[in-house]
């Protein structure tokens, strides 16, 4: 079923197609500039033919930061103040803010994409002001240029927005839940979707074929510098993005949707070659650096020239549109007159990179002209798998389905439709041809052994059981009452086919093609198998980032454990040492002060008795937390449990001048150790008590339900003195206490941390000095709670969400 999961995610990938294209301009402004043969007068001309790209190049060389002085009025002297590469930088900007420019929210939504602009326009400025630091610092050797770095700030989440457009619903849903658990949207993307934002934008952007760098920084961005692959480009722009995007993270602008921060300033810091001087520098500028940059590029603004600009893409997306549907009339006749030419217009037609999709679209445009069919079925299946990735298009070419097919039942031992035998074509054409058959259900065929292609015969041939499980789904959209399909060949096996609906003698009428229609499968076998295997090698690929990423986590986990470990034994060997004199010592006193009669001496001995029995209450806790009881988890009602745990936190310190606000939503039962369970609460509530000032403190309870994770999420917030990064980090540490002389014992959060984590729990922290704590625990609901239930449906029309 993992299969079958990652084949949804590759149709879910497939709408990405639907998206529109760059206008044609910027494409070729892109080219222009890129190229070492283009004049600065090409670039003008093109630039000028576009009245909104000339708005936004004389609105950039007026930025105060590039020092012009005086009015520019003119594109030739715009282009050679600014240079190529911010001109690139210029136009690649403004044309893909015009694809997923901020739209009106409808009602219940929770993306906001005014927000995600305002937050990759403020990486994009962070990005080229840490770019410029580093020039100044590093000269010619330092390997960053601004204005690109300014680019892939802009476009670091492009997935995030392209999720929007292609699925708003769910995208939305994983918004919610992001801010509901205060965790990294990624995780919930891959959770409620089945991919994240980096993938859907990495493959966005070898769609628009944007630099390789920038495809990098959309990808990885996010990682240890340590953890990136060794084929990026430039792995110091990366991780300067990724430095970026945390620090336009720390000053909360604009939104990003992820809220922990994995990786740490200094240790980015230090990748690309920067010291904290200069990040405080990048800093003060940062607020005042972004206004004049998103006024220049005309994002976030609402003006006439943006709505010629907008009306004039959606002009050449028209445009562009009805040229595809003409080239495509075009190839058919050609394709009509000769086959040849039409395996020429087929293998011209793919890119080198295409995916089995584009492959099976371009194989079914060709496969009805050269049949001379009304619809037909095409289908990739790669050795392996047991199902197959199918579209169905209708004359024209033009798909109108796509859908996955599991191949679990009526599959023969080969491809050779019952009785035949290896004769001409025309003598099968008069002896096999039959209507399609009912699916066969017995559970025998689901052991039977993969398609293979059958010797001897022409490349068309009767569909026969061999095709029973395939024509079950797509027989009742193709016409007429025979069926008739290609197998499609690599390696001796059977990779895919096409399948198509004709009357009686179809095979003889296209007897007299043999040779062409062989040729013209061959042609289709050998794309399509390069597809796959191509397919094969990117999803690995990107499984392996993936493995990096979990990698990093299971790490970390890893480390914690053995610590607590260590100091668990070592609790448990000084608590055995300890007790025997404890034992003793207490002993001794009691009996010396039964004896004594003067009652200093008397008194003395009662002190020395009762630091005795204090000290063995120590080793007792000690020993709790080196060998805790094993939890016993039963069905709870979260409100008691939270009320038991504020009165026993209450008991430990006077809080009736502190404010306690509760409020639980409708949350199901959790299944954890209720004992265990209220007292690691009452640890963390009696923290938020020590942490506040009486008559001033304040303190939030809060309860509700996240149904894709199945976990309760309560947080538990107060107003306090808030912790540094130094002691943050520490906080679940065992006898670590941020306190002066005669502070705590520093056991509260650690053992705390390990009876949530017992009962399939887990506790967060956030803390900035001087703004208070926020506790996030994650407890495990009942199963009796059904999470929301996945689509059922395994067919994508060409339509978007």
């Amino acid at each position: 079923m993992a299969d079958l999961r990652e084949k949804r995610v590759e149709l879910i990938l497939q709408q990405l197609e639907d998206l529109p294209t760059l206008p044609a301009v910027a494409i070729k402004v892109l080219e222009a500039t890129g190229s070492d043969e283009t004049s600065a007068a090409d670039v003008v001309r093109l630039i000028s033919s576009d009245v909104a790209l000339t708005t936004r190049v004389l609105q950039l060389v007026h930025r105060a930061d590039l020092g012009v002085r005086g009015e520019v009025n003119t594109v030739e002297r715009a282009v050679v103040l600014l240079g190529f590469a911010a001109v690139r930088s210029a136009v690649l900007a403004v044309s893909i803010f015009e694809t997923f420019k901020p739209a009106e929210q409808s009602a219940g939504a929770h993306f906001s994409r005014e927000e995600f602009w305002k937050h990759s326009v403020a990486v994009a400025c962070c990005a080229e002001l840490l770019a410029r630091e580093l020039c100044a610092r590093w000269g010619r050797n330092c390997g960053i240029d601004p204005a690109e770095a300014f680019v892939c700030g802009l476009l670091h989440d492009m997935g995030k927005v392209a999720l929007d457009a292609v699925l708003p619903k769910s995208f939305s849903k994983v918004v919610e839940a992001a801010d509901l658990l205060r965790g990294n949207i990624a995780d919930l993307e891959r959770t409620v979707i089945g991919l994240d934002h980096m993938v859907v934008g990495k493959r966005l952007a070898e769609k628009w074929h944007l630099p390789a760098t920038v495809r990098d920084c959309i990808w990885l961005h996010g990682q240890l510098p340590q953890a990136l692959p060794a084929t990026v480009r430039n792995p110091r722009m990366v991780n300067l993005i990724t430095l970026a995007d945390l620090l336009v993270r720390e000053q909360h602008l604009g939104y990003s949707g992820n809220y922990i921060f994995p990786v740490a300033r200094q240790v980015l810091a230090d990748a690309i070659g920067l010291g904290r001087e200069h990040i405080e520098a990048v800093l003060q500028k940062l607020v005042q650096y972004i206004e004049p940059r998103a006024q220049a590029l005309g994002l976030g603004q609402a003006s006439t020239s943006e709505l010629y600009h907008q009306a004039l893409a959606q002009a050449n997306r028209e445009l562009g549109r009805v040229s595809g549907q003409l080239a495509a009339k075009n190839r058919k006749l050609q394709i009509r007159a000769k086959f040849f030419d039409a395996l020429a217009g087929f293998q011209a037609e793919l890119r080198p990179d295409a995916p089995p999709s584009v492959v099976l679209q371009a194989i079914g445009q060709t496969a009805v002209s050269t049949l001379d069919v009304s619809s037909a079925a095409i289908f990739s299946l790669p050795p392996g798998r047991d199902y197959a990735e199918t579209i169905l298009v209708d004359a024209h070419g033009d798909v109108f389905e796509t859908t996955i097919i599991e191949c679990t039942a009526g599959m023969s031992r080969n491809m050779r439709a019952p009785g035949a035998a290896s004769t001409a074509l025309a003598d099968a054409a008069e002896t096999e041809e039959a209507p399609a058959r009912p699916v066969a259900t017995d559970d025998s065929a689901r052991s039977k052994p993969p398609l293979t292609p059958p010797p001897g015969e022409g490349p068309v041939l009767p569909a026969g059981e061999e095709l029973e499980w395939f024509l079950s789904a797509v027989s009742p959209r193709l016409g007429h009452d025979h069926r008739y399909w290609i197998c499609l060949e690599a390696d001796g096996m059977c990779v895919g086919g096409v399948v198509w609906g004709a009357a009686a003698g179809e095979a003889q009428r296209l007897s007299t093609q043999l040779q062409e229609l062989s040729a013209l499968a061959s042609g289709w076998s050998l794309a399509l198998r390069t597809a796959q295997i191509r397919e094969e090698a990117r999803t690995l690929s990107e499984q392996l980032a993936e493995a990096n990423r979990q990698l990093q986590t299971a790490q970390n986990e890893i480390l914690r454990s053995r610590t607590l470990i260590t100091v668990g034994e070592m609790a448990a060997g000084a608590a055995h040492e300890m007790n025997n004199p404890l034992a003793v010592i207490s002993g001794r006193s009691q009996l010396l002060a039964a004896e004594l009669t003067d009652p200093k001496q008397k008194a003395a001995a009662h002190l020395i008795y009762e630091q005795s029995q204090r000290l063995s209450d120590i080793i007792t806790e000690l020993m709790d937390f080196a060998k805790p009881v094993p939890p016993r988890p039963v069905e709870s009602d979260l409100s008691e449990i939270v009320q038991q745990a504020l009165h026993d936190a209450k008991m430990h310190i006077e809080s009736a001048d502190r404010s306690v606000e509760l409020t639980l939503a409708e949350v199901p039962p959790v299944v954890v150790d209720p004992q265990q369970v209220t007292a690691a609460l009452a640890q963390v509530i009696d923290n938020a008590f020590q942490a506040t000032e009486p008559g001033k403190g304040q303190v939030a309870i809060h309860g509700a339900y996240d149904p894709y994770s199945q976990m309760v999420v309560l947080t538990i917030a107060d107003n306090g003195c808030g912790m540094d990064e130094a002691t943050l980090k520490r906080a679940f540490d065992p006898f670590f206490s941020s306190k002066p002389a005669g502070r705590r014992r520093g056991m509260g959060l650690a053992k705390a941390l390990r009876w949530i984590e017992s009962s399939g729990g887990s506790i967060r922290l956030e803390s900035r000095p001087g703004q208070g704590t926020r506790a996030i625990v994650l407890l495990p609901a009942s199963k009796s709670v059904r999470p929301p239930q996945a689509g059922s449906t395994m067919s994508l029309r060409k339509v978007a969400q």
